[in-house]
């Protein structure tokens, strides 16, 4: 398992860095600069091999990357022999420092532009190559007395034909294809015992719950999807598509009972019982604790129970198009989601328990990577997309940091002096090490309390 986590969290932070730096490299490529040096890690050199002026390294330690620029610092004291000699065969007009400051600027942005970007394709092409995951099944199996549905006529077992005049595929389209308009009515064409009825629905708004309300549902059943790899579902013989009957000789139907059951119980064992390829198999399984998000309006991390199995959600494929139309919108709903934590965690409405470092993330990737490599893909956009938004804080060294810079540099049309550089440069050193040492005791304190 450690040796698991340990490669998730490599092949994670490896890409997504790289990304980073290639960004750095390709747009100071485009404004002209003279790249002397590409590494893919830190440390003593392992491979290297020069591509036209630029030197390709492959490094000892590949928890990182660089890129380096001819003409970057001003202080010759700073530089090697070689660079010092190398720098002066470069036309002034290729040195990083004589360029303008808003081709610096472009430069410095390209990194967590391009992890974005990177983030963005991610979610795209995995939409389209792997599908979306739905709740399988049209049928009605709840309908909720003295609802809009119920009103209208609709019954247990109708299955549903199309709304709207679109098909109705699974049941996640639902919200998608009703006209959630106050007033507003949708036509609903359901099978029932084999005759096919008209029904017109007008959904009503809950204030309460922020949310319409229409009131049939289709609950999963109380199936396994995936399993994650080591858990205690896995260890007990519990694998994909058995169907659990009970816990505690308590009968469930549904997945959500399975959840009510599992996730207030962290560390109780229960007894459960399942159905597998025929035969009824028992066991007793003691739900891990597993880090959750709490609800109301602190944010805070929770145990909750948990056994290592997900929901039974089938994979339909889909046009490229609704594959950019998805991907976009997750995309652009894990935007909201970060910047609306940050929020939180400035106000004061999130604790630090919420925050993660290096030790969570290669935990988080290990997770990922039990659950399956669709998991860590999803993972590796979610972890880009963080690094871009990170990369943008406003102190130095960050790019955001820099970027302030050449702003001030571009608004009084001069440089700003090389030891004010350098004490902004330790004063976010100082404060990036404080920062890193208070993440890594949060993350140890997560980690064994």
């Amino acid at each position: 398992m450690i040796l698991t986590t340990i490669i998730a969290f490599i092949f994670v932070l490896s890409i997504v860095v790289f990304v980073h730096e290639f960004g750095h490299f390709f747009v100071a490529k485009i404004n002209g600069i003279f790249v002397t040096t590409f590494s893919f890690g830190f440390g003593a050199k392992i491979l290297r091999r020069k591509i036209g002026e630029t030197e390709f390294v492959l490094s000892a330690i590949p928890f990182g990357g660089y890129v380096k620029f001819a003409g970057e610092s001003e202080d010759d004291s700073q530089k090697s022999e070689a660079e010092r000699t190398m720098e002066a065969f470069v036309p002034e007009y290729r040195l990083y420092r004589n360029k303008h400051p808003l081709q610096k600027m472009s430069v410095v942005l390209a990194g967590p532009l391009m992890n974005g970007i990177f983030a963005l394709i991610v979610f795209i092409a995995s939409l389209w190559i792997q599908g979306v995951r739905v709740h399988p099944g049209t049928v009605v199996l709840e309908v909720e007395q003295g609802s809009p549905a119920d009103t209208a006529g609709f019954l247990v077992g109708d299955e549903i034909l199309s709304i709207n005049g679109e098909d109705f595929d699974h049941w996640g389209e639902l919200a998608t294809l009703v006209t959630l308009e106050e007033g507003a009515t949708s036509t609903f064409i359901v099978s029932r015992e084999g005759e096919a009825l008209s029904i017109n629905l007008s959904p009503v708004f809950d204030s309460e719950e922020n949310l319409w309300e229409i009131g049939i549902r289709s609950p999963l059943p109380a199936k396994v999807g995936d399993v994650k790899k080591g858990s205690p579902a896995e260890k007990a013989g519990i694998r994909t598509g058995a169907l659990i009957l009970s816990i505690n000789d308590t009968t469930v139907t549904a997945y959500a009972d399975l959840e009510d059951f599992i996730h207030p119980r962290p560390g109780i064992p229960m007894d459960f019982t399942w159905e597998l390829d025929g035969e009824v198999h028992s066991a007793t399984i003691t739900p891990a604790g597993v880090d959750a998000s709490s609800g109301g309006e602190r944010l805070d991390v929770v145990k909750i129970g948990g056994i290592g199995i997900g929901p039974p959600l089938d994979a339909m494929r889909i046009p490229f198009t609704d594959a950019v139309r998805y991907g976009t919108e997750g995309f652009v709903d894990l935007i909201r989601a970060i910047l609306g934590f940050l929020k939180k965690l400035v106000s004061g409405k999130a604790t630090v328990r919420a925050v993660g470092g290096p030790l969570r993330v290669g935990i988080m990737a290990g997770d990922m990577l039990a659950w399956g490599f669709s998991y860590l893909i999803y993972f590796l956009a979610f972890f880009s997309l963080n690094l871009a938004i990170f990369n943008l804080v406003p102190i130095l060294p960050f790019d955001g940091g820099h970027f302030v810079l050449y702003t001030v540099e571009l608004v009084s049309r001069r440089s700003i002096n090389r030891k004010v550089q350098q004490v902004m440069m330790q004063v976010g050193f100082i404060i990036l090490i404080v920062l890193m040492i208070f993440i890594l005791f949060v993350d140890i304190f997560n980690i064994f309390s």
